[in-house]
C-alpha cells in the first residue's frame, strides 16, 4: 500500500513538472497542462490494457521493471523537453514523454493489484485499498507540488526527486518480497537506473540551464523559480532583459520609452494626483516615474509574486534602473491577485496604472474584462484617471482594439495611444476617465497642452501628440466589429492568441 501511495504521488509530480515546463517554454499554460495530462491519461489506459497480456505469476518482477523504467523517465522528463525545445520540438517531446510516463503508470496499479490477489487478498478489499492509496498519493502530489516542491526545487530537480522515489519503491519491494531471489538482469538494470538518476540529480540543473540558455539571445545571469513564474535575467554588453515565463518584461536600454508613456499622460490629465495605485509593475520602473511628482503622497503596488518585488528591490542592476523606488517610504507593496484584491478593496485613487501581463493565457484574460474595468472605474475619484498597457496595435490589432472596446463598454471615456519600443515593437496603451468627467476629445485637448518636464528622457509635446494618432486600418470602420471581452467570454485572449500566431 505504501508503494502504491508513493507511485501515485510520483506519477502526478512528474506530469505536473512536464506541464509546468511546457507552459514556461511555450507560454500557453492551458494547452500545456491539458495536452500533457490528457496524453498521460491515454498512456495510462494503454498501460492498463497491456497489463492483462503480461505473463501470469511474474507481477512483482514486472512491477520492479516498470518502477526502474519510470524512475529514469520521470527524472529526465523536463530535461528532455528543454533539450527538444532547442530544436523546435517541444510539443513532440511533451507528447512522447507524457505517453511514456502514462504507459508506465498505467501498468503499476494492475500489476500490484494482481500481486495482492495472488497473496489471497479479497478482491473487494484489494481494489478498495489499491485505488484509495493511489488517489490519496495523487492528491498529496498536487498539494505538495504547488506549495513546496516547485518553489523549492524547480522544474528540473522536482522530477528527479520523483524518479528517486520510484527507484526507492523498486529497491524496497525487491528487498522485502524477493530478498536474494532478485534476477541478475533486474539487479543490473537497477544499478543502471541508480546511476542515471544520480547523474541527473547532480548534473541535471546544469544541463537544463545550458539548454535553456540556448533559447535566449543573451546569456542568462540570474534564474529563479517561484510558485507563480520562472524569472530570468539576461545580459549582453551591459544590456539587461528580464523575462517572466519566457515573455519579455523589460529591456534596460529602452524601457523608459514604455514606462514614460505608461505613466506621465495620466498625470498630465490629473496633475494634482496624490494617491496612486499600480496593478502589476513589480519591477518598480513605473513607480520610478510616478515618484517624479512631488505631490504624490501614497503609492500602492499590487503584484502577485513576492519574489519579483524582492528581486527588483535588491538586485543591484534592477534597483539601479528603478532608482530604488520600491524602498521609497511612500510605496506600500501588497502581494495579491490584482482582480481579487480590487474586488475586496473600497479605497478611491487619483491615478491607477495598470501594468499587467498581456492576455497570452486565458487566466489572464479576466484582467482585460468589462468586469475588471468596471471595478477599476469604481475605484477612481470623480477626476481620477487610469492608464492601461494594452499590447501591440500592429502585431495584435484585434486584441488591442478589443481592450479599447472593453474599457469603453465599462463606462469609461477612453483614448488610445502608442509608441515604438524596439524590444516589443509598436506598443499600445489606453487612457481612461469617468464618462461624466471628460470626453475623449477633452482628454486629447489636455494631452495636447501639457507642459514638458526636464527629467523625461523620451516624452515631449510632439511625441505625445503623435502618440494619439493612428493610421487607417487599426480600428474597424464599424463599431459592431469590436469584440468586448467578458469573464464568461474572454474574446481578448482568443484575439491575442490568433494574432501572435502569425508573427514570424
Amino acid at each position: 500500500m505504501a508503494a502504491i501511495f508513493a507511485s501515485g504521488f510520483c506519477g502526478m509530480v512528474a506530469e505536473y513538472s512536464v506541464g509546468t515546463t511546457v507552459s514556461y517554454l511555450l507560454g500557453n499554460s492551458i494547452a500545456a497542462y491539458t495536452v500533457s495530462i490528457s496524453v498521460c491519461m491515454l498512456g495510462m489506459g494503454l498501460g492498463a490494457g497491456l497489463s492483462k497480456s503480461l505473463t501470469e505469476g511474474r507481477e512483482l518482477k514486472l512491477f520492479l521493471f516498470v518502477e526502474l523504467m519510470l524512475s529514469v523517465a520521470a527524472a529526465g522528463s523536463t530535461i528532455f523537453i528543454t533539450q527538444a525545445a532547442r530544436l523546435g520540438q517541444a510539443w513532440t517531446a511533451t507528447i512522447f514523454i507524457s505517453l511514456l510516463l502514462g504507459l508506465l503508470i498505467g501498468l503499476e496499479i494492475p500489476l500490484l493489484a494482481r500481486f495482492n490477489e495472488r497473496r489471497q487478498v479479497v478482491l473487494k478489499e484489494n481494489l478498495a485499498r489499491v485505488f484509495a492509496a493511489d488517489y490519496i498519493g495523487s492528491f498529496a502530489a498536487g498539494l505538495l507540488y504547488a506549495t513546496f516542491l516547485l518553489p523549492t526545487f524547480g522544474t528540473v530537480t522536482t522530477p528527479v526527486i520523483s524518479g528517486a522515489i520510484n527507484l526507492a519503491i523498486a529497491v524496497f519491494m525487491g528487498a522485502y518480497f524477493l530478498r536474494s531471489r532478485i534476477p541478475k538482469p533486474l539487479m543490473a538494470m537497477g544499478l543502471c537506473a541508480t546511476m542515471a538518476v544520480g547523474l541527473l540529480g547532480i548534473h541535471g540543473e546544469d544541463v537544463a540551464f545550458e539548454a535553456e540558455s540556448k533559447l535566449f539571445k543573451d546569456p542568462i545571469v540570474y534564474a529563479q523559480q517561484t510558485p507563480y513564474q520562472k524569472i530570468l535575467l539576461t545580459e549582453s554588453q551591459g544590456r539587461y532583459r528580464l523575462y517572466l515565463n519566457g515573455g519579455t518584461q523589460f529591456a534596460s536600454h529602452d524601457e523608459r520609452r514604455y514606462h514614460e508613456l505608461l505613466v506621465h499622460p495620466a498625470f498630465w490629465v490629473n496633475p494634482d494626483a496624490r494617491k496612486v495605485l499600480v496593478l502589476g509593475g513589480g519591477d518598480g520602473l513605473a513607480i520610478r516615474e510616478i515618484l517624479k511628482y512631488d505631490q504624490v503622497t501614497q503609492v500602492t503596488l499590487v503584484d502577485l509574486d513576492p519574489a519579483m518585488t524582492e528581486l527588483c528591490r535588491t538586485h543591484p542592476v534592477i534597483s539601479e534602473l528603478n532608482e530604488g523606488s520600491l524602498d521609497d517610504p511612500r510605496v506600500h507593496i501588497i502581494h495579491d491577485d490584482a482582480y481579487t484584491w480590487l474586488q475586496g478593496n473600497d479605497e478611491l485613487w487619483d491615478v491607477i496604472i495598470v501594468d499587467l501581463p498581456d492576455p497570452r493565457r486565458v487566466e489572464l484574460a479576466k484582467l482585460y474584462s468589462t468586469e475588471f474595468y468596471w471595478n477599476m472605474r469604481n475605484h477612481l475619484f470623480p477626476e481620477g484617471v487610469a492608464a492601461i498597457q494594452s499590447t501591440s496595435p500592429i502585431h495584435a490589432r484585434e486584441a488591442f482594439t478589443s481592450i479599447w472596446a472593453t474599457i469603453d463598454a465599462s463606462g469609461l471615456s477612453v483614448l488610445p495611444y502608442r509608441i515604438n519600443v524596439p524590444s516589443f515593437g509598436d506598443w499600445g496603451f489606453n487612457l481612461a476617465v469617468r464618462e461624466d468627467h471628460l470626453s475623449p476629445e477633452e482628454l486629447q485637448a489636455r494631452l495636447d497642452q501639457f507642459e514638458e518636464r526636464t527629467e523625461l528622457h523620451i516624452l515631449n509635446r510632439d511625441a505625445m501628440q503623435a502618440a494619439t494618432r493612428f493610421e487607417k486600418g487599426i480600428f474597424p470602420e464599424s463599431p459592431d466589429d469590436l469584440a468586448v471581452s467578458r469573464l464568461i467570454h474572454p474574446t481578448v485572449h482568443e484575439a491575442y492568441k490568433q494574432a501572435w500566431k502569425t508573427i514570424p
